[in-house]
């Protein structure tokens, strides 16, 4: 090699990680059956379509293999070629397999076999990785990839050692997808059915220069090719056959089907439907007062309905004999009815939102022959992603159809004026909103708390759109090293409008509507080196990213932001273990809501009005690892590691003047990251398997916050001089200090069990349960006034903990296999606390707080109520004159008013929640 070749690789290696995408590599030697090399061996994937060719030492490499099953063969003249069947390769993973060939003097059928691989002690898999295979999805009580990646150690919901929500990014099939727009306050706005996908991961660190926009993990999701023959599932699932509490209004229908169909082209199809009557239930108490409409059905919240429908379809074609053309295209559309509790008593005025996400893509690869001499695949992607959210007044009432299947596209008022971003005609009061007044259909009848007749008046919509293009190229520099090169672009476009208290025209305390409409762009370039020397391995990368916000707000026109992220992992076998230590440095450019002026809250807590800064820069973080891999016994395997984060450039409010109601965003707040996980796998041997994840963690950073900053800078009454507080690290939002998951999964012998009546009833059943146990998250405790009364999130949540289980019988009906189960999340009905108040640290209101609002709520309104107001109540009326009037007769309604409104509905998680599903695969 010469020495600018040497020299370009010793940069390489002073940066960067291993792959995590949606294929692996095969590598291993292959030798005769005394163990001698066998150079010029051809060693096949699948017939042919992926290949290499041995070297003088017998070595080889096939890379850029897609993940799932195959079947992977070798073969020399004058040996008898050997056949491993049923070999599963991971996305972002090198799978070690080696070949022994027998001599032969005839040409013979090839020897098939099936054998075990295993990929745990890989020393070039240094990325962080926690998989989900498509099995898991069938075998394990989740419905959806976010209930599945949730299992993984340091997960709390979508939020990934101790990362907020939009600290993550997808690839799917190996094309990054980000909701660049809101990712801390919105989803992604797309839903993987998860018959459609061939495997799933989380990888939280040392993941490859390739993918960037991430800086608490990255999710890898492969999706199915179409197979060699026609296969799928049919399967619905629903809550129905329960009652009570264990009804939830649950209907769900799944199908999917793949196969060859016309010239080597094969698809898949993929459509899954869920609606819910109570898309969001809670396990809260039933209410005390038995005139609450709660009190004898406290489980089924009304107004708070949800249907989710995706689609998903895919074409592999055969291009040429080393080309292959991938097309996927999928829609996804969720829309909801949102519980407000002010509007318990007039549901009809509660908001609603709808979420529609579309993504397309196309990937063209290229792959060089089995005998190349510097083998060569190349991928060229090109997707499509978009995203449209509006929430508002529903304009009319959804007439379900089935269950919470309405078919209706949910539409709110004024949203002809929000997609056209027109202020000037939002100026007015929108039309079709009154104002709201207070309820007269409470039980309580007092004019307080609830309101009816009008909504809240408020209305958001933004679109967000990409188109990227992306080239990735692996060149196989020897059988021990491979090159990585690439970059992609990315257009996007932002469309938001807003407008808070519609109801009214704008003036005086109603702000104006705001609207953004900007193009930003981004682009970035990597390239990377993986190369292996026995047992010790290096993997490095450099990463450039670039963005352009191109928004222009008044006298602040936009600047291009970079960022450079060098990568570096070391790994090597250790007496039976396999040992990573990885570094990187990584960036994401910031939400781009924080860009645009708004006048809602915001998760920064820098109250109503905000002005947008396109000038953020990159939130950033360096991240340091060393794990441990080790098999202690064939079945048993045990992964330890320890991470640090150091967090910088983190999105800040920060105020503008004395009035803390007025923020402008910049790049102001750091914080670390500390942590140790443990996972434990028992793969599935003599019936059962066992997997444990826990995750000791500390996550903090600074706080910057306007009203906490206003209360902390003080004037030194001596000198008259203004002292800021030091900024100090406190706990994050979703720091959670422990976390346990352990999953437990059985299966019974086909045969095994007594005989009823020809029929084995225990036969082939299967069984996964799943507990967790989590410890609470921080929140900050508040006085009497609303401030923050101590540091940020200084008092932290009770514990929880749940078991979820998933029983399922095999059955033969019609010719076709499939199942009915029966699948139960919090079985055993733990009412898990998820929110307090934060001036008590408690779900309800002590009881001089309680009287204190129900006392404040009777002298804005002391007034009589005659026996011809909508408001009269017999029952209340104790001296029976046809008045409810004075204290004595009026205070009684305004407590149990204040009982009614003050409830925690939403302090408590989800209630147990069962179904029954039946399947049948062909």
């Amino acid at each position: 090699m010469k020495p600018a070749l040497f020299l370009a690789a010793g940069l390489l290696l002073a940066a960067g990680t291993v792959q995590a995408q949606s294929a692996g590599a095969v590598a291993g030697i292959v030798t005769d059956t005394a163990g001698n090399p066998l150079a010029h061996a051809d060693v096949l994937v699948d017939g042919g379509r992926w290949g290499a060719r041995t070297d003088s030492s017998g070595a080889y490499r096939i890379r850029e293999v897609r993940a799932g099953w195959h079947r992977i063969g070798a073969r020399l003249i004058g040996y008898r070629a050997l056949v491993r069947d049923s070999v599963f390769v991971q996305a972002g993973q090198t799978l070690p397999l080696n070949f022994a060939l027998r001599p032969t003097a005839v040409n013979l059928e090839p020897l098939v076999v099936s054998s075990p691989v295993d990929s745990v002690l890989d020393p070039l898999a240094t990325a962080t990785t926690q998989k989900i295979s498509a099995a898991d999805f069938r075998n394990l009580p989740v419905s959806s990839l976010e209930e599945a990646v949730a299992l993984s150690a340091g997960a709390v919901g979508q939020s990934y050692r101790g990362g907020r929500l939009g600290e993550e990014s997808f690839v799917i099939d190996g094309l990054g997808v980000k909701n660049q727009l809101d990712a801390s306050t919105g989803d992604l706005g797309l839903r993987l059915p998860p018959d459609a996908l061939t495997e799933a991961s989380l990888v939280t660190n040392g993941f490859s220069a390739r993918y960037g926009q991430a800086l608490s993990g990255l999710i890898n999701v492969v999706t199915k090719d179409g197979g060699d023959r026609w296969s799928g599932r049919l399967a619905y699932e629903s809550d129905r056959l329960f009652s009570g509490s264990w009804d939830m209004g649950l209907d769900r229908g799944i199908f999917e089907a793949d196969g060859p169909l016309i010239g080597g082209v094969r698809g898949l199809v993929a459509v899954d439907a869920t609606g819910r009557l109570d898309a969001d239930p809670v396990n809260a108490p039933a209410p005390v007062d038995q005139l609450d409409p709660r009190h004898d059905e406290p489980f089924l919240l009304p107004h708070n309905s949800g249907e989710q429908y995706t689609g998903l379809a895919k074409l592999t074609i055969p291009v040429g004999a080393r080309q292959t053309l991938r097309l996927l295209g999928m829609r996804s559309i969720d829309q909801r009815l949102l519980f407000d509790p002010a509007y318990k008593y007039d549901d009809a005025f509660a908001p609603g939102q709808r979420t529609a996400g579309t993504l397309l893509t196309a990937q063209l690869q290229h792959t060089s022959g089995a005998g190349a001499s510097l083998p060569l695949v190349a991928d060229l992607r090109f997707g499509y992603y978009g995203r449209d959210f509006i929430r508002g007044t529903p304009t009319d009432s959804l007439d379900y159809k089935f269950g919470a299947f309405s078919g209706q596209t949910l539409h709110v008022v004024g949203e002809d004026i929000a997609r056209a971003r027109d202020t000037a005609a939002a100026d007015a009061a929108l039309p079709e909103l009154e104002a709201p007044a207070y309820s007269t259909n409470t039980p309580w009848g007092v004019p307080a708390f609830f309101m009816g007749r009008g909504s809240r008046g408020d209305l958001a919509w933004n679109h967000y759109s990409e188109y990227r293009g992306q080239l990735d190229v692996t060149l196989g520099v020897s059988s021990a090293s491979d090159l990585l090169v690439g970059g992609e672009v990315i257009k996007q476009k932002v469309e938001t409008f807003q407008r808070a208290l519609g109801y009214l025209p704008v003036g005086g305390d109603v702000p104006p509507a705001t609207a953004g409409e900007f193009t930003p762009l981004a682009a970035s370039v990597y390239t990377e080196l993986q190369a292996r020397i026995a047992d010790l391995a290096f993997t490095g990368g450099l990463r450039y990213d670039q963005f352009d916000s191109r928004s222009d707000l008044a006298g602040t026109p936009s600047k291009t932001q970079r960022a450079i992220n060098p990568r570096l992992a070391v790994s090597t076998v250790l007496k039976g273990a396999t040992v990573v230590a990885s570094m990187g440095r990584f960036s994401q450019a910031p939400d781009y809501q924080y860009l645009v002026d708004a006048a809602f809250d915001d998760t920064t807590r820098t109250g109503r009005f905000r002005r947008g800064n396109p000038n953020l820069g990159y939130e950033q973080s360096w991240q340091y690892e060393l794990n441990a891999r080790v098999r202690i016994r064939p079945e048993l395997s045990l992964r330890s590691g320890v991470y640090l984060k150091r967090l910088e450039g983190l999105v800040a409010s920060v105020p503008l003047a004395a009035n803390p109601d007025s923020t402008i965003f910049g790049n102001g707040d750091a914080g670390t990251v500390r942590g140790l996980e443990l996972l434990l796998t028992r793969e599935i041997k003599d019936g059962w398997g066992l997997r444990v994840a826990y995750t000791l963690q500390s996550a903090e950073a600074t706080a910057t916050s306007a009203f906490l900053l206003r209360r902390l800078i003080t004037v030194d009454p001596l000198t008259h001089d203004t002292t800021f507080p030091a900024k100090a690290e406190f706990p994050l939002d979703y720091d959670r200090r422990h976390s346990l998951t352990a999953i437990l999964q059985g299966q019974i012998s086909p045969t095994a069990g007594p005989h009823l009546l020809g029929v084995n009833p225990l036969g082939g059943l299967e069984a996964a349960a799943i507990f967790r146990y989590n410890s609470g998250l921080p929140f900050s405790t508040v006085d009497s006034t609303g401030q923050i009364a101590g540091p940020p999130n200084d008092a932290r949540l009770p514990a929880n903990s749940t078991v979820d289980l998933l029983v399922r019988r095999p059955i033969r009906l019609g010719g076709f296999d499939g199942s009915i189960y029966f699948d139960a999340r919090n079985l055993l009905n733990r009412r898990n606390i998820v929110a307090v108040r934060r001036d008590n640290g408690a779900v309800q209101p002590d009881n001089t707080t309680l009287d204190q609002i129900a006392t404040d709520a009777y002298n804005r309104h002391p007034e009589p109520i005659p026996y011809e107001s909508p408001r009269y109540r017999s029952w209340a009326d104790r001296d029976h004159d046809g008045y409810i009037a004075g204290q004595d007769e009026l205070m009684p309604l305004y407590q149990a008013a204040a009982r009614d409104f003050t409830q925690p509905i939403f302090f408590y998680g989800p209630p147990r929640q069962a179904r029954i599903g039946m399947e049948l695969l062909f």
